[in-house]
């Protein structure tokens, strides 16, 4: 999950916030805006900023920092945020766009392969597929989708995180980030020029196509009402859990489909070395 060096935000000097230790972990499903949190977060609260795959790769982390992984809520991993006093704080998406968002990110970024240290199983050629695909059904209808799913879900049930939706935060992300800062004990007087740095552009700029759409409910354009039907039966705790729903809404396979082919950015294929071209 490491960020391009043309990305890569400015390390805050770790000196000027206002309590001595703050800790937050951002722990939520990929593609739910962990990264956005994470950036503005860090550089509005001057906090250090780390991300891992696995949560045993953090090791002396400093007192004031923002950390994002993908874990499941477990007691080894709950011990350890316990221990180092951390505050959860965990991201809300509606599923279908966080399916359709991995859809278009994972041929952009190899170490989607490492979310949960493999275990949501995304399919290598699932990018050879658009949203009206079987191929693209059958990997949302998997376990693997599952265990993806599963990570915001399963910690909106812990009672001392911080839980807040993407949808309200790409709506108003001033108020949105001004809630978490008093809810951790921050002033948040930076929070409004680190949302302004680090908006969707900068996402979008950046190598692996880190930002797409930065919006909510786009799936409606792209997922056809009886496959997201299907998503949801599949996933109803997960829905009905976090509060989503499957509005009536009915789109044209035809006009789906070239839907995505107009906002998909396709993947940039590697050049082969000059002695491979002859």
């Amino acid at each position: 999950m490491p960020w391009p060096k043309d990305c890569r935000p400015i390390a805050p000097p770790l000196n000027i916030g206002t309590k001595e230790l703050t800790r937050v972990a951002i722990v939520s499903s990929p593609r739910s805006g962990n990264s956005w949190t994470r950036s503005v977060l860090a550089e509005g609260l001057q906090l250090q900023e780390l991300a891992v795959h696995d949560y045993s790769d953090l090791k002396e982390m400093p007192d004031r920092c923002a950390v994002q992984v993908h874990w499941y809520r477990e007691p080894h991993f709950q011990q350890f945020l316990a221990r180092e006093r951390f505050t959860v704080l965990t991201i809300a998406r509606h599923p279908l766009d966080i399916l359709l968002s991995v859809l278009h990110f994972a041929p952009h970024e190899p170490e989607t392969s490492q979310w949960l240290l493999g275990n949501c199983e995304i399919p290598t050629d699932l990018h050879n597929h658009g949203p009206t695909s079987d191929v693209f059904l059958d990997y949302c209808l998997s376990w693997g989708a599952e265990n993806l799913l599963s990570i915001t879900y399963q910690w909106w049930h812990e009672s001392s995180a911080i839980k807040v939706r993407y949808e309200d935060m790409v709506l108003h992300p001033a108020s949105a980030f001004a809630a978490i800062a008093t809810a951790l004990g921050e002033p948040g007087d930076g929070l409004l020029a680190a949302i302004e740095r680090h908006d969707l552009a900068r996402f979008q700029a950046a190598p692996n196509r880190h930002g797409w759409r930065g919006s909510p409910n786009h799936w409606q354009t792209m997922i056809p009402r009886s496959a997201a039907e299907q998503i949801r039966q599949r996933h109803a705790r997960v829905f009905d859990c976090l509060g989503y729903t499957i509005p009536e809404y009915d789109i044209d396979i035809e006009d789906a489909r070239a839907t995505w082919t107009d906002l998909r950015i396709p993947p940039v294929k590697p050049q082969p070395c000059p002695d491979e071209a002859n």
